[in-house]
C-alpha cells in the first residue's frame, strides 16, 4: 500500500517535516508519481525494523 507523506507521518507519530528529512537523507525509499511522493508501507516497516534498538541486558 502506498502512503502519502502525511499518512506516513501519522503512522510514525511524527511530523511531515521528519518524513521529508528522511527522504532527503535517503534513509527511506519513496515512489514519485509525477509531482507526488508516496511511501510504500513495506519500506516504512523496513525503516522501523532497521531503527529498532534492543535493550541492554544487565549483568547479574
Amino acid at each position: 500500500m502506498l502512503l502519502t507523506v502525511e499518512q506516513a507521518a501519522d503512522r510514525l507519530g511524527t511530523s511531515v517535516r521528519f518524513i521529508r528529512r528522511l527522504r532527503a537523507e535517503r534513509r527511506i525509499a519513496v515512489v514519485k508519481l509525477g509531482k507526488h511522493l508516496r511511501i510504500d508501507s513495506n519500506d516504512l516497516d523496513a525503516y522501523i525494523t532497521a531503527s529498532r534498538q534492543e535493550p541492554r541486558h544487565r549483568a547479574s
